[in-house]
């Protein structure tokens, strides 16, 4: 919505800005009210390490969701959301692995993997025709120089489809990696709670936003190297839609996080968590091929490949919240006698 010629580097500093302002503003409104300890006091009482956590998740947060728009301006909504869902449910299965949810979990992946094979195996059958190659030149490549000298061509660089795929994967290795220490740094006897975990965590992702912006200007992954005079050219619409982005982000993650601070019987199934967090994926896929039209010129083998990739990742995210639901069963000296 922000344009082709509003870079995912520009979007990336509103992105990052409006969701620390959201949590900031959650955390001194509803984070502070109630008889329960506020936002400031459960900032004071956490942990250095619960505190390191969060700023840490944040940060690999932040790689990972420039990677993600850097992926949708090379592969669309459609192919990127796939890939990254797939790989970061991957990375969620391995962190949390354990004995008694094994079989759902290597489901999970299993399906994960498929998911991953079929939409890359899509990708390469639409090179031509991804929403990439529409882009303005001016956003696609970098223009040539007219200092090349004459009868020398500049080497093949990596295909949109193999460099959107590479920074798809990665991005999901680095978002499915954040969540785990963040809900860590959450929940316990010196946990931040959900607002102030929430604050860590934006402040954690505007400030590696801000590093991470001046290395992919400098090295870009989509187009020429860019300067931060680029960022001020921005229309108004652009950086305001780019602020909605990170407030929407933020919200749905403090969302996500205040059902565990709920008692155990008023918790939500861990099925609703898990459609919510990584079903968002199949919205964005569903508006990339119905909105925006992304394979419209795409042959029809293409959208067959993202179908049955879009199927396993169903499969997929149904085990993992199965694994979720699935707990330990008690130890025999907790099963009650009967009396003879």
């Amino acid at each position: 919505m922000a344009g082709n010629r509003w870079r995912f580097e520009l979007f990336s500093l509103d992105f990052a800005v409006g969701a620390l302002a959201f949590a900031l503003i959650a955390s001194y409104t509803l984070g502070s009210a109630g008889s329960d300890l506020g936002f400031a006091e459960n900032l004071m009482l956490a942990s250095r390490t619960s505190q390191a956590l969060a700023y840490f998740a944040g940060c690999l947060f932040a790689l990972g969701s420039m990677l993600l728009l850097a992926a949708i301006a090379l592969l669309g909504l459609s192919f990127g959301f796939a890939i990254v869902t797939g790989s970061a449910l991957v990375m969620l299965c391995a962190l949390q692995f354990a004995g008694y949810r094994a079989l759902y979990l290597g489901l999970a992946i299993g399906a994960a993997l498929l998911t991953l094979i079929f939409q890359s195996m899509g990708v390469g059958g639409g090179e031509d025709t991804l929403p990439a190659a529409s882009l303005p030149v001016l956003v696609r490549k970098p223009a040539s120089s007219s200092r090349r000298s004459k009868g020398k061509q500049a080497p093949p660089g990596m295909k949109n489809s193999s460099k959107g795929i590479l920074v798809a994967l990665l991005s999901g290795l680095a978002l499915g990696g954040s969540l785990v220490p963040f809900y860590s740094s959450m929940f316990g006897s010196f946990g931040l709670g959900a607002y102030a975990g929430l604050v860590l965590f934006c402040s954690g992702l505007l400030t590696a936003t801000i590093f991470l912006d001046f290395c992919f200007m400098n090295i870009p992954i989509q187009g020429g190297s860019l300067g931060l005079s680029a960022y001020f050219k921005g229309s108004l619409p652009q950086h305001l839609l780019g602020l909605a982005g990170g407030v929407l982000c933020s919200a749905g993650i403090l969302l996500l996080s205040l059902p565990f601070n709920f008692p155990a019987e008023a918790q939500p199934s861990h099925w609703a968590i898990a459609a919510a967090g990584l079903g968002g994926s199949l919205l964005a896929m569903a508006l990339g091929l119905s909105l925006w039209r992304e394979l419209a010129k795409s042959p029809g083998s293409v959208l067959r490949f993202l179908l049955v990739g879009a199927l396993f990742l169903v499969v997929g995210i149904g085990a993992y919240a199965l694994a979720l639901d699935k707990t330990p069963p008690p130890p025999p000296s907790a099963v009650p006698q009967q009396a003879g």
